[in-house]
Formats: C-alpha cells, structure tokens, sequence
C-alpha cells in the first residue's frame, strides 16, 4: 500500500506544488490586499456598493480586515481550484485502466480494494495539504503584513472554513473515485463530475434569488458549506459536517463496492 501510495504521489507531485504555491500566492496577495483597503479605509465604502445578494453569500468577507483575510476559503475560484484538484487525484483507476496500468498493478498480490484505498488516501493527503498550506500561509501573512492594531481572524473560524472546503472536495473526489469504478478514461470522469460540481455551485448561488433552485439546493455539498454564516459565526457546524462527511463516505463505499466488481 505504502509503495502504491508513494508512486501516485510521484505522478503528482509537480502538479500538487505548483497548486500550492498558486494557493500561498494568492493567499498572500489577498493579505496585502486586505492591509492596503485598510490604510485607505475603503470597507466601508465597499459594504456600500457591494449588491446585497453577493453579501448574503460572503457574509463579512468584504467588509473588514479580518474578513477579507479569509475571502480565500470563499472565493469561488479558489474552492472549485481544490475541488477539480480532489477530481483529478481520485479519478486515478480510470486513468490505470485507460493506459492499460491496471494489469501490472493488480498483478501484484494485492486485494482489489488496496487500489481504491490508495486513490483515496492519495486524494485525501492532497487536499489536505492544499487546505494546510493555506492555512499555514494565512497566519505567517497575518504575522508578516497585518497592520498593527487591526482585529485578525478568530482562528477557530479559519480552522472551520478550512475543514468545510476540505470535506467538500472530498465530497466530489470520493463521487470521482467511484466513477472511476464504471468509466474506461480519466477525462470522462474529470469532465463528468467537474461540470457537475459547476453545477451544484450554481444551484448553490442561485438558491437566494430563484425558487426552484431552493428546492434542489439540499443535493449540493457546496449547500452544507455556508462559509458567509461561518464567518459570521451562525452556522450549523456539526450538521454541516455530518452531512459533507457522510455523502463522502457513501460516494467511498460505492467506489469500493464496484472497483471490486468491475471488469478488468
């Protein structure tokens, strides 16, 4: 398992770094950007003409220094970033099977389930290391660019949207995985499940404004991630989590179920 592991991360690791230095960059820009909005004292101005709807969305993350600092964990173009990424990882026993690897691994005397496990822990570990660095980037950017006296983030709310957005790529990685278990080609389940998550967001965003889309808005992980009320210190943190991590575990078992089914 170890050596399955190792040689996965070895296929990734290029990709795994240039996304976390793009995360630290970014994460760093938004810190420089939060100080300069700051010493010009533009929130306020910003909450003015910022539309309500995108409000109810983000919450206080365009409205004052510590919320700005955290507008990482909400961007949307961020989240999908380590979304997409979970994807890519968890899909890797179509990938086995589109190159005609699968043969060589499994003719090691391995279980069946050992390649799920691996693709699984592979995805885990990645994201986890995305959401890591971003963390670890938000407090040595606060230490090195926070203007003296501003409020800084309550760390437990960091650590919370943290852990949302991680469980929300697990959520689509562990579906990924499972797809894996029925395609032949590791494009059609990155295209499948990543137009899918598009569109679980936009269901999610359209959900304060449309009606029908409040009625379909409880499928979408991104529903259980309210990162506006988490910043505000309103969400439901353990139902939340309990939701995200169970559809994910779901998503594993399927994926288990059917690798150990499928014709190779």
């Amino acid at each position: 398992m170890t050596t399955l592991v190792l040689r996965s991360f070895g296929r990734v690791k290029t990709l795994t770094a240039s996304l976390a230095v793009i995360l630290i960059c970014l994460q760093l820009a938004i810190i420089a950007a939060a100080r300069t909005f700051d010493d010009s004292n533009l929130f306020e101005r910003l909450s003015q003409i910022t539309p309500a709807f995108f409000l109810q969305i983000m919450g206080p993350a365009l409205t004052s220094f510590g919320g700005l600092v955290m507008f990482a964990y909400v961007d949307p173009l961020i989240v999908m970033l380590v979304v997409v990424f979970a994807i890519y990882l968890a899909s890797e026993p179509a990938g086995e099977v589109e190159m005609n690897f699968v043969d060589l691994v499994l003719a090691r005397p391995i279980p069946r389930h050992s390649v799920v496990s691996r693709s699984f822990l592979v995805m885990a570990i990645g994201t986890l290391f995305m959401s890591g660095s971003m963390q670890a980037t938000t407090w040595a950017g606060l230490w090195w660019l926070a203007p003296d006296g501003v409020q800084w983030p309550v760390p437990r709310t960091v650590f919370s949207l943290s852990v949302h957005m991680t469980l929300v790529a697990w959520c689509f990685g562990c579906v990924a995985l499972a797809a894996s278990g029925w395609a032949r080609r590791r494009g059609a389940v990155v295209g499948a499940i990543g137009v899918v998550a598009i569109a679980a967001y936009l269901v999610e965003v359209l959900e304060p404004m449309w009606a029908p889309a409040r009625e379909v808005a409880w499928v979408s992980p991104f529903h259980y991630y309210r990162a506006g009320r988490i910043i505000a210190g309103t969400a439901e943190d353990a139902r939340n989590l309990a939701v995200l991590g169970t559809t994910a575990l779901t998503a594993l078992v399927i994926a288990y179920w059917r690798y150990q089914r499928r014709d190779l």
